[in-house]
């Protein structure tokens, strides 16, 4: 059955975190765990690395426990990539309440 989700937003905030990711290794993905206090599980967030770290991408964040983003590092280099620490954004987005309407 296909759906369309409804709901209103609590709130909508951002974050800095200063965060110094681990070493991402080859032609792989890898989760690291951020804290990001006031999260909570059911939030969205979007996250935004300030700078360029050649061959590395942040390909998928989620709220993996209270106040603990998980990001997803994606390598797409044939060496080890060590991202900077540095200030990294979040968009923390938390919905009122999610209802799932069918459709034909």
């Amino acid at each position: 059955m296909a759906g369309v989700l409804l709901g209103n937003v609590v709130f909508v905030t951002a974050v800095t975190v200063n965060y110094d990711a681990n070493v991402t290794v080859t032609n792989t993905t890898q989760e690291s765990n951020v804290t990001v206090p006031g999260v909570r599980l059911g939030d969205f967030v979007m996250v935004c690395k300030p700078s360029h770290s050649t061959g590395i991408g942040i390909v998928n964040a989620r709220v993996s426990a209270a106040d603990t983003v998980a990001l997803t590092y994606g390598n797409f280099t044939a060496s080890a990539v060590n991202p900077p620490a540095e200030n990294y954004l979040f968009c923390v987005i938390r919905p009122d309440s999610v209802t799932g309407i069918s459709q034909a």
